[in-house]
């Protein structure tokens, strides 16, 4: 089935989505916040989310929820407003994080339910908070040391994914694929979670960035041109990009014709259509989007559950079954 677009030309792709101004941050947060970008630190802003905090501190905790979600919600109007001009008028976006990088990564913090007083979560980020730095800096040596090898798009797109791929495995520290990390007490492990899970917020928007200019000067990376290695890190990227739901719906535009040409994988197109589907009309066809049900992985909203198996394997993935397996075996749970 073909996609619907509203008579937009796809290749004079926006280079910025249209959002509504952002609201500035509290001041709590200055301190935090340098070149539109948000540093937890030593997570001292979090203090007035404890029982023992006074109540100017919870005041500004107040503050600070107030400003995310002005900020994510003014940016959903802009999106809102470009997706209807593409034929979506009644985009879901209920659980799609957008906006400025600095509220998107703010919005990160980690789950305080498990202590009940600052002095102890303090004791944990002291503690924790070096562990992630550690980690992102060899993140970054890493990701010097395996720049691109040429000049060439290919040699760029094979380079470019590294960073976040790294990052993205410690995100379930302790556990499948990062079973080997180092061990942390579970407060520990949630403020390590959180600071990577803000590290891959930019990392995606420069990633998105990047290849949404790629796009606009050249089109969608063919296999022909870039090879099928590249062609899928070019793929990688976009189905990252979960802040710009406009570009991830222009690059599936782009892709969908070069299915049946092989210049894209079918497979690549089942997983990009699954994610921006979920975003603009809450199904997926071919399950490939998963989330945690009763502590076990499973599948989103299906559009059509009977006939998944028969999708998948046309897309040239293995049965929902098997995918399932491969989610416990690789991130533990969830």
């Amino acid at each position: 089935m073909m996609l619907r677009y509203a008579g937009l030309c796809l290749a004079a792709l926006c280079l910025c989505a249209a959002d509504e101004p952002s609201p500035p941050p509290p001041e709590t947060l200055a301190p935090y916040i340098a070149e539109g970008a948000f540093d937890p630190g030593d997570f001292a802003w979090m203090k007035g989310r404890f029982a023992d905090a006074d109540e100017p501190t919870k005041a500004d905790v107040r503050a600070i929820d107030q400003w995310l979600v002005q900020c994510i919600e003014s940016a959903k109007v802009g999106v809102r407003q470009e997706l209807a001009a593409r034929g979506y008028r009644d985009a879901k976006l209920e659980t799609t994080l957008v906006g400025p990088l600095v509220c998107r990564q703010a919005f990160m913090r980690p789950n305080v339910d498990a202590t009940d007083t600052y002095a102890v979560f303090a004791q944990e980020a002291a503690a924790a908070v070096p562990v992630a730095e550690a980690y992102l800096f060899a993140v970054r040596v890493a990701q010097e040391a395996g720049g691109p090898r040429g000049p060439g798009l290919a040699e760029q797109l094979l380079a470019r994914p590294l960073a976040e791929q790294v990052v993205r495995t410690a995100v379930s520290w302790g556990e499948g694929m990062a079973a080997g990390a180092p061990e942390l007490t579970p407060i520990a492990r949630e403020i390590v979670r959180s600071r990577l899970m803000g590290e891959i917020a930019a990392l995606d928007t420069a990633n998105a960035l990047w290849l949404k200019d790629i796009v606009a000067r050249e089109g969608w990376p063919e296999v022909s041109a870039v090879g099928e290695k590249a062609a899928d890190e070019a793929w990688l990227l976009v189905q990252h990009a979960d802040h710009d739901p406009v570009f991830q719906l222009d690059a599936l535009l782009l892709m969908e014709p070069l299915v049946a040409q092989r210049e894209v994988s079918p497979r690549n197109f089942a997983y990009l259509y699954d994610r921006v589907m979920l975003k603009l009309a809450g199904k997926q066809r071919y399950a490939t989007q998963f989330t945690c049900i009763d502590g076990k992985w499973g599948p989103q909203p299906i559009e059509d559950e009977a006939a998944v198996d028969r999708l998948r394997r046309e897309a040239q993935m293995e049965t929902l079954a098997e995918n399932v397996a491969r989610m416990d075996a690789s991130y533990g749970r969830c």
